[in-house]
C-alpha cells in the first residue's frame, strides 16, 4: 500500500476548510432582485447567520446594493446588527414574550420592528413599549396556511382588535401587514392564490379597524422572481440573495443569480489501496479494484451530511469525484480512480459556482434529498469565514 503525505507539522497547518463569501455575488443578485419587483421595499432575510454566510458582513452589503430593511428570526440577530451600528429597519419574528423584558426591552428600545400573531405578544410588547415611555413598532402576522407564527383567520379580528386599542394608547404602532405562505416554494400552486386572497381581507379589515399598516408584504424568493402580483409593498428575499434556487424547478443562473459561497479544503493524504479494500465505517464501500483514495479533512461537525456518500460532488484535480465510505466525524475520503495526478495539499472544492465546473448547494441539496439551504446552513462555525469580492 503506497501512500502521499507531508510530514505531521504541514498537514497540521492544512487540516481546515475555508468558506469563501463572495460578496459582490451577494450584491449583484440583490441587484436583480430589486430591479425584478414592482415593491417600494426589499428586505434582505439575514437569519441564521445569513445562512450561514455571515450576518454583519452580508447585511451591509445588502443595504448597499439596493435593500432598505432587514429581516431576522431571532432577536439576537437582530440586536447584533443594532450593537454593530446598523441603523436600517429591521423586523424580528421568533421569540419569546416574556414581562420581564431583556432582549425584547432592548429590541424595542433600539426600534428593531417586532411580528406578533397572538394578543397575548401583543400585551408583553405594549407593555415593555409603555415601560420605556417609547411606542414599539410590530407587524401583524396573519397564519394563511403554514400553521406555525400568525393568527389563524377566525382570530385574527381579535388580533386587529388588541391592536388598534394598543395603537390608540400610545404603546404600539402597526406598521406591516404579513404572512408566509405555505406552498411559498411552489409558486404556481392554487393553494397560493387563495392564501393572498385571505391575506387580502385580513388586511381590509384592519384598515376597517382603523389601523393603517403601510407595509403588506407575502413574497419571499420564489414569489419575487414568479408571482409580481404578490409583490404589495415590500418582498422578503431570503434563498434568491445568496443565489441558491428557491424552488425546485427554479435554476438560479436563468435569472441572472449567482451563488455567493464556497467550500473548500486541503487534500491532506492520498493513498492508493488495492481491490477489495474496505473504506471507512463498517466498510460498506469496498473497492472492486485498486483505487487512490483522497482524505478530505472534513465531516459532520463541519456539517457535511452523512447522506452524501456516493455522490460525485467534490471537485478535485479539475474533476467531479465521488465521496467513498461514510462520512466521519471530522472526515471523509473520495475515490480519485484508479490513476490520479492529485497530490497533497492540493484543493477540493466541495460546492461553489456551477460556471466553474462546481457541484453546487443546491446540487448536494439533491443529493441527499434535501435543499441547498439546509446544506448551507449546516456548515460549521469553526470553519474560517474568507470574504471576497467577485470570482
Amino acid at each position: 500500500m503506497r501512500q502521499n503525505a507531508l510530514p505531521a507539522s504541514a498537514v497540521a497547518e492544512l487540516t481546515t476548510g475555508t468558506v469563501s463569501v463572495d460578496l459582490d455575488a451577494i450584491g449583484h443578485n440583490v441587484g436583480i432582485l430589486r430591479e425584478r419587483t414592482r415593491s417600494a421595499h426589499l428586505m434582505a432575510v439575514v437569519k441564521g447567520n445569513a445562512y450561514g454566510h455571515g450576518l454583519l458582513e452580508t447585511a451591509r452589503t445588502a443595504l448597499a446594493a439596493g435593500a432598505d430593511w432587514l429581516g431576522t428570526a431571532q432577536l439576537s440577530e437582530a440586536l447584533a446588527l443594532r450593537r454593530a451600528g446598523i441603523t436600517a429597519p429591521i423586523l424580528a419574528w421568533l421569540y419569546l414574550a416574556t414581562t420581564s423584558g431583556g432582549a425584547m426591552a432592548e429590541a424595542v428600545g433600539n426600534d428593531v420592528d417586532i411580528s406578533l400573531g397572538s394578543p397575548a405578544q401583543l400585551e408583553v410588547v405594549a407593555g415593555i413599549a409603555s415601560g420605556l415611555g417609547r411606542t414599539a413598532f410590530i407587524h401583524l402576522e396573519l397564519d394563511s396556511g403554514l400553521s406555525r407564527g400568525g393568527a389563524r383567520r377566525e382570530d385574527w379580528p381579535a388580533l386587529v382588535a388588541a391592536a388598534r386599542a394598543a395603537e390608540l394608547s400610545g404603546s404600539v404602532t402597526v406598521r406591516g401587514v404579513w404572512t408566509h405562505l405555505a406552498w411559498a416554494d411552489v409558486p404556481a400552486h392554487p393553494a397560493n392564490t387563495a392564501a393572498v386572497a385571505e391575506f387580502e381581507e385580513a388586511v381590509r379589515e384592519a384598515f376597517d379597524a382603523g389601523l393603517a399598516p403601510t407595509l403588506r408584504h407575502v413574497a419571499s424568493s420564489a414569489n419575487i422572481l414568479a408571482r409580481p402580483e404578490f409583490h404589495f409593498d415590500m418582498v422578503r428575499a431570503g434563498l434568491a440573495m445568496y443565489g441558491l434556487s428557491p424552488a425546485e424547478h427554479m435554476d438560479p443562473a436563468d435569472y441572472g443569480l449567482r451563488p455567493a459561497l464556497s467550500v473548500t479544503a486541503p487534500v491532506v493524504l492520498v493513498k492508493h489501496v488495492p481491490a477489495g479494500t474496505g473504506v471507512s465505517y463498517e466498510h460498506r464501500a469496498i473497492t472492486h479494484e485498486s483505487r487512490y483514495l483522497g482524505l478530505i479533512p472534513l465531516g459532520y461537525a463541519d456539517g457535511i451530511p452523512k447522506g452524501i456518500s456516493g455522490s460525485s460532488v467534490v471537485m478535485v484535480g479539475g474533476q467531479r469525484v465521488p465521496v467513498i465510505g461514510k462520512v466521519c466525524m471530522d472526515q471523509f475520503m473520495v475515490d480519485l480512480g484508479h490513476e490520479t495526478s492529485v497530490r497533497v495539499g492540493e484543493t477540493a472544492l466541495l460546492f461553489g459556482d456551477p460556471a466553474a465546473g462546481a457541484a453546487s448547494a443546491d446540487d448536494w441539496g439533491a443529493a441527499i434529498n434535501s435543499h441547498g439551504d439546509e446544506v448551507i446552513n449546516r456548515i460549521a462555525p469553526r470553519l474560517q469565514r474568507v470574504y471576497t469580492h467577485g470570482r
